[in-house]
C-alpha cells in the first residue's frame, strides 16, 4: 500500500478508496497493511529468487557469473549482423501446451461450459474483406526471429487477421474463470482471443502468438468474438508504450483492419454503431492468468489435479530455475511468528513459484504507479502468472494527478480499480492465488501467507526505489515524498510533465525565493498565493536534499530523465489517432508508436506529443456523455429519477422472457423509461448461462408430472427456482444513467432483499464468499440473477414469501451444495399481511435504494404488454 499516498488522500479526498479484503485463511489471520512491514522482518534470506526478465531466455538456468554475461554480450554484439531472420514458413513451432495439458474433446464453438480442460481446439471465424495492416512492430518481429521483410507480403494482412492459416501452428482457446470487480465469475475464458500456437526462437525462448478479435470460441458466451478498430488501436499502442517504458507486458505484434464492421454501443447508451473491425496479434512467453488455476481449483477434488499439472507445466517451462532448485541454495526463510518457524521453499517449488509470482506482480505493480498507469480491470483473469501486464481494456495515464482517478466507467461508483487502490488490489489477487494453491494442497498457510508477506515487502521496497530516482535522490525520503504527492492531488498537477521538468531545478541554496518555481512554471498552472508559498516550502527542503546528495546538476537531470519519461500514450494522443485511422488513415497511428518507443528521449520535432490534454480529453476515452448526469447533479441541476411499476400477478416464465427482451430493446432506444416487473410465476426451473444440467437432481421427464417447466436463460447464475408465493422483481433500467457498475448494481439487489427481511425482525446478510444471494444465517432466503446487455438489465431477484420449499430439494440451488433455502414466513414470527403487501413493500425498498423519486405504478394485463 502507499502510505504516504493513502495519507495524503486523507487530506484531499472526502470518499474513501479502500478495498476490504475477503481471501484466503491465512490472509485473514495473519496479514497486516503494508506499511506495517519491515524488510528486516524477512530474515534468513540466502539467496533471492531470481527476478524476471523478459530479455533472459526463458528457458536458461539462472546465477550466470558477470564474465559469462560479459562474455555473452561481447558475442551478441559480434554476432549482431548474423540474426536469424526468418520467413514464416520457416518459424520453429513447439505446441508445449496442447501436447502437456489436457484439453476439449469437443471443437465445435457452441457456447458451454468446459470441463477437465485447459483449452479448446479452435480456429479464426473471422469475415474479412480486403485486410490492410494497419500497424506492425519491427522490435517484437526481431524476439521472433522474423524477417521484417515479411510485413511487405501481400497475405500478410490475410494471414494475421486469422482468414488463412499459419503454416506450422496449432490454435486453441485457453479455458480459465476468476473474479471480476471481487466477485467469483465462474468460467471465462478466451471469448474473442485465439492463441495460433507457440513457437521457440533462437535464444531457446517460447513466444505464444495470439490473435484477439478473431471470431467465436465456446468462451465468447452470447458476444460475436470480434474487436473494433477503436480498442484494437488502443491495445496494440500501449502494449507497445508500456514494454518501452521499462514495465513487463505482453506484445503486440501487428494490427490489421478486416475490411468488415462490427456492431458496437460503445457508451452503452442505447446508441449502437457500426465500426470498423480488427484484429491484433498479441506476443507473449505465455498467456496464463491467476484465473487459469481458480477455475480448476474452483471444481473441486476431480480438477485438483489440473491445478498441479498447469503449475508443474508453468514451472517447467516459465520458472525452470525453479525446477533446478536444490538443498544447496538455502531458501529459507523466518515467517516471524512467535516459534519463528522456517519456510524452507527449496523443499516446495509450489512455494517458491507462489513467492516468486507474488514478487513479480509486485514490482510490476510499482513500475506502473511510478509511471502513472492505471490497468482499469485488474480482474484476477487479467492478471498474468509470469508478472506481465495483461489485457488493455480502459486504461488510462494519470494526467492531471488524481489518486483515485480510473478510466472504467464501470468502475465509477467504487473506483475499486482506481490508481491509489493498485497496489491493494494486486494483493488481494496474490491472495486469491494462493487461495488456489493452498485448495489444491501445493502449499501450506505458513507458505501462502509468506508469499504474500513478500509481495508486501517487494512492493515496497521497488515503489520506494522508483519514486526516489524519480526523485534523483540518493535515499528515499516519506517526509518528502508524501508532501509532494499530497501537493500534486491538491493542485492537480500533470504528473508526467512535472517530474520531466524537475530534473532543471538546481541544486543551488543561494537561489531567489522568487524564482525557485520558475522551473516548474509549466506544470504549475493558476495556482494561488498560498498554493505558490506551499509549492516553494517544498522545493526549499528538496534542495537541501539535493545538495547533500552531491550529484552534480547534470549528471542527475540524465540520470532523472531516463526514469521520467517525457512521453505516454495519453488517453486524447490515442483517440486522435483513432479518429484518423477510422477514416482510413493510418499514418498517426504509425508516428505516435514510433514516438512511445522512446519515451525517455527529447525527439525535436515531436514535442506536441507531450503536451497537456486539450479540455475536451479530461474524461476517460473520451466519453463525455457516459456520466452526464452525474456531472449535471453536480453543477446543481438534478435530473429527477423516473420508475413504471408494472404489477403482473403470476405470468407464465416464457411469457415474461419474451416481455423483458422486448422492454429491453425499448430502453436502450429510450422508447420507455426504467421499468420494474413485479410478478410471480407458476413452479419453474431456470438455468443460467453455465448450462449446470447436473444441478438438476431428477430426470427432466419427472417434472412435468410435478406440474414444473424447465427452461434455459441467457441470465448469469446457476439453477434456481421459481413458483408460487415467491416475490420476483424485474428491472428493466439503465444502469449507464444511474451511475452504477455492475457489481455494485448485485449489491443493492441483495440490499432490497436485505431491507425487506429487516421489515419483519429477519436479520438477512449477503456477500457471501463465491455464493451469491441473501441469507440468513446458513439458509438462503433469496437469489439473484442478471443479465446486462449495453447497459440495460433484465432477469433479477426472487424473494420467499412462503413457496413450497420441497421444490428446491430437486435441485443444487445456485449450484451451492449443502445449503437450505428458507422462508420470510419461517423465519419471522410476524403474521404476514396479504403477499400483495408484501411484494409492493420489495419495490418500495428497491425504489429507495436506487434513489427512484417519480414512480408510477401500473397493472398489465398480458393481452396488453407486446402492444404497449
Amino acid at each position: 500500500m502507499l502510505s504516504h499516498l493513502c495519507a495524503s488522500l486523507s487530506q484531499t479526498s472526502s470518499s474513501s478508496i479502500s478495498i476490504s479484503f475477503t481471501s484466503s485463511t491465512a490472509f485473514r489471520h495473519r496479514l497486516r497493511p503494508l506499511f506495517f512491514y519491515s524488510p528486516s522482518k524477512v530474515l534468513k534470506l540466502h539467496k533471492k529468487v531470481p527476478a524476471f526478465s523478459t530479455n533472459a531466455s526463458m528457458e536458461s538456468p539462472v546465477g550466470l557469473s558477470v564474465d559469462s554475461v560479459a562474455d555473452g554480450l561481447k558475442k551478441q554484439s559480434l554476432s549482431e549482423d548474423k540474426r536469424v531472420k526468418l520467413n514464416l514458413e520457416d518459424l520453429n513451432w513447439d505446441h508445449s501446451f496442447v501436447r502437456e495439458l489436457p484439453g476439449d474433446p469437443r471443437t465445435d464453438i457452441m457456447p458451454r461450459e468446459v470441463l477437465h480442460a485447459c483449452y479448446s481446439k479452435v480456429s479464426p471465424s473471422v469475415q474479412v474483406e480486403n485486410p490492410q495492416l494497419v500497424a506492425w512492430s519491427e522490435s517484437v518481429a526481431e524476439i521472433l526471429d522474423l524477417d521484417p521483410k515479411e510485413f511487405e507480403r501481400p497475405d500478410f494482412p490475410l494471414l494475421f487477421s486469422g482468414a488463412s492459416p499459419l503454416v506450422g501452428g496449432l490454435s486453441y482457446a485457453q479455458c480459465y474463470g476468476g473474479h471480476q470487480f471481487g466477485m467469483w465469475a465462474g468460467q471465462l475464458g478466451d471469448g474473442r482471443a485465439i492463441t495460433l500456437g507457440e513457437l521457440v526462437n533462437s535464444k531457446n525462448e517460447r513466444w505464444e502468438l495470439q490473435l484477439k478479435g478473431a471470431g467465436k470460441t465456446p468462451y465468447s458466451r452470447f458476444a460475436d468474438g470480434l474487436a473494433v478498430l477503436r480498442s484494437s488501436i488502443r491495445e496494440f499502442l500501449c502494449s507497445e508504450a508500456i514494454h518501452s517504458l521499462g514495465i513487463p507486458t505482453t506484445r503486440a505484434l501487428s494490427l490489421v483492419t478486416t475490411g468488415k464492421y462490427v456492431t458496437r454501443d460503445m457508451f452503452y447508451d442505447g446508441n449502437p454503431k457500426d465500426e470498423p473491425g480488427a484484429v491484433v496479434c498479441r506476443v507473449s512467453p505465455s498467456f496464463l492468468r491467476f484465473g487459469s488455476f481458480q477455475l480448476h481449483a474452483s471444481r473441486g477434488k476431480e480438477d485438483l489435479k489440473i491445478v498441479q499439472a498447469l503449475a508443474d507445466y508453468t514451472i517447467r517451462h516459465h520458472f525452470p530455475h525453479i525446477e533446478n532448485m536444490n538443498k544447496s541454495d538455502s531458501l529459507s526463510f523466518s515467517t516471524g511468528q512467535e516459534n519463528d518457524s522456517v519456510v524452507d521453499l527449496t523443499s516446495n517449488k509450489y512455494a517458491a513459484w507462489a513467492v516468486e509470482v507474488a514478487e513479480r506482480t509486485a514490482s510490476m505493480i510499482a513500475k506502473w504507479q511510478g509511471v502513472g498507469f492505471t490497468h482499469g480491470v485488474m480482474n484476477t483473469d487479467n492478471m498474468s502468472v509470469l508478472g506481465l501486464t495483461i489485457d488493455y481494456g480502459p486504461f488510462g495515464f494519470l494526467d492531471a494527478f488524481d489518486p483515485s482517478f480510473t478510466p472504467n466507467t464501470t468502475d465509477l461508483p467504487g473506483r475499486r480499480y482506481c490508481f491509489a487502490n493498485q497496489p491493494d488490489v494486486g494483493l488481494w489477487n496474490i491472495a486469491q492465488f494462493a487461495s488456489t494453491l493452498s485448495s489444491a494442497h501445493l502449499i501450506n498457510e505458513k507458505e501462502s501467507d509468506y508469499a504474500l508477506e513478500r509481495y508486501g515487502t517487494k512492493f515496497m521496497d521497488d515503489y520506494q526505489s522508483v519514486m526516489t530516482k524519480k526523485l534523483g535522490l540518493p535515499k528515499y525520503n516519506k517526509q518528502l515524498i508524501s508532501k509532494l504527492l499530497n501537493n500534486l492531488a491538491v493542485d492537480k498537477v500533470d504528473y508526467t510533465n512535472f517530474f520531466r521538468l524537475l530534473s532543471n531545478i538546481k541544486a543551488d541554496s543561494s537561489t531567489p525565493e522568487e524564482e525557485l518555481l520558475i522551473p516548474l512554471k509549466a506544470a504549475l498552472l493558476d495556482i494561488g498565493k498560498e498554493r505558490k508559498e506551499a509549492w516553494i516550502s517544498w522545493v526549499k527542503i528538496y534542495i537541501e536534499e539535493l545538495l547533500a546528495s552531491g550529484v552534480g546538476d547534470e549528471e542527475r537531470k540524465a540520470l532523472m530523465n531516463s526514469v521520467n519519461p517525457k512521453y505516454i500514450l495519453r488517453n486524447y494522443l490515442c483517440q486522435s489517432a483513432i479518429d484518423m485511422a477510422e477514416q482510413g488513415d493510418f499514418d498517426e497511428v504509425r508516428r505516435l508508436l514510433k514516438v512511445i518507443e522512446r519515451p525517455y528521449d527529447e525527439q525535436p520535432g515531436m514535442e506536441k506529443y507531450a503536451r497537456l490534454p486539450p479540455a475536451w480529453a479530461y474524461r476517460p476515452d473520451g466519453c463525455w456523455n457516459v456520466t452526464f448526469a452525474l456531472k449535471r447533479e453536480k453543477k446543481g441541476m438534478r435530473i429527477p429519477r423516473n420508475l413504471e411499476v408494472w404489477k403482473l400477478g403470476t405470468l407464465n416464465y416464457l411469457e415474461a422472457l419474451k416481455l423483458q427482451e422486448k422492454l429491453a430493446s425499448d430502453r436502450k432506444i429510450s422508447k420507455i423509461s426504467d421499468t420494474l416487473l413485479s410478478l410471480q410465476h407458476p413452479p419453474t426451473y431456470t438455468l443460467g448461462k453455465r448450462r449446470t444440467d447436473y444441478n438438476l437432481l431428477i430426470p427432466e421427464s419427472e417434472l412435468k408430472s410435478m406440474g414444473a417447466e424447465l427452461h434455459y436463460t441467457q441470465r448469469g447464475g446457476d439453477i434456481t427456482f421459481h413458483g408460487p408465493h415467491q416475490a420476483i422483481l424485474y428491472p428493466i433500467i439503465s444502469l449507464r444513467e444511474l451511475g452504477l457498475g455492475a457489481r455494485r448494481y448485485v449489491e443493492n439487489l441483495e440490499s432490497t432483499m436485505i431491507d425487506l427481511a429487516s421489515i419483519y425482525g429477519v436479520k438477512a446478510h449477503g456477500q457471501r464468499k463465491c455464493e451469491t444471494g441473501v441469507w440468513v444465517g446458513e439458509r438462503k432466503i433469496g437469489a439473484i440473477g442478471v443479465r446486462i446487455s449495453s447497459g440495460i438489465t433484465s432477469h433479477g431477484l426472487a424473494f420467499n414469501i412462503d413457496p413450497d420449499l420441497s421444490y428446491f430439494k430437486h435441485i443444487v440451488p445456485c449450484g451451492i451444495a449443502d445449503k437450505d433455502v428458507t422462508s420470510l414466513a419461517k423465519e419471522t414470527d410476524i403474521v404476514l399481511p396479504d403477499e400483495e403487501v408484501v411484494q409492493e413493500q420489495l419495490v418500495s425498498c428497491f425504489v429507495k435504494l436506487f434513489g427512484y423519486e417519480n414512480v408510477v405504478w401500473k397493472k398489465k394485463e398480458l393481452s396488453r404488454l407486446m402492444d404497449d
